[in-house]
């Protein structure tokens, strides 16, 4: 069993990742920068195992993991189509997925500011996460001008 804290940890691994990987395969069909495409699909690799272990932890204590409702990606989807209507550059690109990518890094970051350090699996993956984050965000600041 696991405490209500480890279970909003790896929920938020497991939204986090998610978001991530949803938002990088909305922007992939729009990506022409080969080096780009292929860290993008490295990304998103990386999210889906973080996902995937969040949802196993979850589930092996009987818990079902919240999915990402049909408006939010909904929404996420228009605003990508949105943004990259008239700007499909290799920088806009890049900055779009940061974005996503600092967000899900400030929400974890506030998740784990509100518990204590834990030994947890929860815990290291989030740690996990939050490096994984930050290695993004390093290569993606490599594309922006």
């Amino acid at each position: 069993m696991i405490t209500i804290k480890e279970q909003e940890i790896l929920e938020e691994v497991y939204k986090g990742s998610r978001r991530a990987k949803m938002d990088i395969h909305s922007l992939l069909p729009k990506v022409y920068d080969e080096e780009l495409a292929l860290d993008l699909n490295r990304q998103a690799a990386g999210y889906g195992r973080m996902e995937e272990q969040a949802e196993n932890e979850l589930l092996h204590s009987g818990i079902m993991p919240e999915s990402i409702g049909l408006f939010e990606r909904t929404r996420r989807w228009a605003g990508i189509q949105a943004s990259t209507a008239l700007n499909i550059s290799t920088c806009h690109i890049a900055d779009l997925v940061g974005q996503t990518e600092r967000d899900n890094l400030e929400k974890i970051e506030d998740v784990l500011r509100e518990s204590s350090p834990m030994k947890s699996r929860a815990w290291e993956l989030a740690e996990e996460f939050r490096q994984f984050e930050k290695e993004n965000l390093r290569i993606l600041s490599s594309y922006q001008s």
